[in-house]
């Protein structure tokens, strides 16, 4: 999706004859701009999912209405890494713990990433708020183009693309860390208990017909 937003272009059949009103600041309404939002938006809250996944197996017992990828690692409501991780050596996972510094959180507000905070508004806006986005060589002669925070951000076609495909190798480099440290947390239990029996499953792949959406 992300991909198809970039290099699109050409105008999209779903674009022509839609009824918009041009506002004078060149903003960008259409199919591709849309399908960077949404990857923008996809890629951040695989993080939180994942975030999901390590309270889980790692049975952390976090209330799961105030997880997220930056906090799941920290005891509730304070800045102190939780008991269950200060010894434990598993090197993918102290990674996916040092990933999860490159974002802000309004209550854990460090961070090793210059852009944390902007990655953090832009997700806050296409959620809540609203997010305007100009064409990138418009953008720096807009007037008063500056983010006051009122009511959403503005923002340029190419700065958006940039920040949607950091957020992406993010989400992508978390995948991979969480399933390397399930993994080393999995061999070990397999090291510590090795007269014990583990049942394993095969893995099967998904016919190409069950991708199909069949008409009701």
């Amino acid at each position: 999706m992300l991909f198809e937003g970039i290099s699109s272009t050409q105008i999209h059949f779903s674009d022509r004859g839609v009824a918009l009103t041009d506002t004078l600041d060149y903003p960008l309404y259409s199919l591709a701009s849309e399908r960077i939002r949404t990857a923008f938006r996809i890629a951040y809250s695989l993080l939180d999912k994942v975030a999901f996944l390590v309270n889980r197996y790692w049975d952390l017992g976090k209330d799961p209405d105030r997880i997220s990828f930056k906090n799941v690692w920290m005891v509730e409501k304070k800045t102190r890494l939780l008991p269950q991780f200060e010894k434990l050596d598993n090197p993918p996972l102290r990674g996916l713990f040092w990933l999860s510094k490159e974002l802000f959180d309004d209550q854990l507000k460090q961070t090793t990433a210059a852009d944390a905070r902007e990655l953090h508004g832009i997700r806050n806006a296409l959620e809540h708020t609203y997010l305007r986005v100009s064409d990138g060589w418009a953008k720096p002669f807009e007037i008063n183009g500056e983010n006051d925070g009122r009511f959403g951000i503005a923002i340029g076609s190419d700065e958006l693309e940039a920040k949607a495909i950091r957020v992406m190798r993010m989400a992508r480099s978390a995948l991979f860390y969480v399933s390397l440290a399930i993994g080393v947390a999995e061999q070990r239990k397999r090291f510590a208990n090795p007269g014990q029996l583990i049942g394993s499953m095969p893995l099967y792949r998904l016919d190409d017909k069950r991708k199909r959406r069949d008409p009701c």
